[in-house]
């Protein structure tokens, strides 16, 4: 797996966030975000969502509907 190496004062950054922190380049564009784990209301929310009736998808079944729709 890639990885980038980030410097001391960045690295506090990422330590120090109480929740996920976005990456961004020089320019301002977004680059992707670091998660720091599930807090209470993450959990919350997986809990209901799991006990709904809505339907569930594997990430394979939602890659593969993905590819089909490229394919056409």
């Amino acid at each position: 797996m890639p990885h980038i190496v980030v410097s001391h004062d960045q690295a506090n950054v990422i330590c120090s966030a109480t929740g996920g922190v976005e990456i961004r380049d020089e320019r301002g564009n977004h680059l992707g975000y670091v998660a720091h784990g599930f807090n209470e209301e993450d959990v919350a929310i997986a809990r209901q969502r799991l006990a709904s009736s809505e339907p569930r998808y594997t990430t394979r079944e939602v890659l593969e509907h993905l590819e089909s729709r490229e394919a056409k």
